[in-house]
């Protein structure tokens, strides 16, 4: 949609008395220039709204594209747990932003968030169940950076001897 038409319909929704406008990227088109960019025009204009984005995965920019909106003081965003969702409108389009990546993300970068990973992502193991189906979140799948993964033992024996 053209930034000028955006603005519009940002007009109208603060004349209508709007506080909060939720920008939208439901097919994961956006990249991290496109948001920063739609970002500094629409900010100075609208001065007092409270911003949400609201991103889809569909071709692996939610995170970078939320990191963008951080960036530009944007602190609201939509996620999903396991990355639950899709658009009707476009087949093919994945889920939302999951949610326990994008915790994953902040959490690693030393951002609060306020949230308990480790439950999170236990909820994450078990909406999989529920739905009978793999989620495309990462961090359900792989742990959190902080796992650490045993050495094999081929390997241990190498290093011993190199070690001895």
């Amino acid at each position: 949609m053209p930034l000028a038409q955006v603005e519009r319909v940002v007009a109208r929704l603060v004349e209508m008395g709007a506080r909060g406008v939720s920008l939208a990227d439901t097919t994961g088109v956006a990249n991290p220039l496109q948001v920063t960019r739609v970002l500094e025009h629409l900010m100075p204009r609208f001065p007092g709204v409270e911003w949400t984005l609201h991103t889809h995965d569909t071709r692996a920019m939610a995170i970078p594209n939320i990191l963008a909106a951080m960036e530009c003081g944007v602190t609201h965003f939509d996620a999903s747990i396991g990355g639950l969702g899709g658009c009707p409108f476009a087949p093919g389009a994945s889920g939302n932003v999951c949610t326990e990546d994008l915790v994953h993300c902040l959490h690693a970068m030393e951002i609060e968030t306020g949230i308990d990973l480790e439950r999170l992502i236990e909820t994450s193991r078990r909406v999989q169940q529920i739905v009978g189906r793999t989620l495309p979140g990462q961090v359900a799948k792989a742990g959190p950076f902080t796992r650490r993964y045993p050495v094999p033992d081929g390997v241990a024996l190498r290093l011993s001897r190199r070690a001895g």
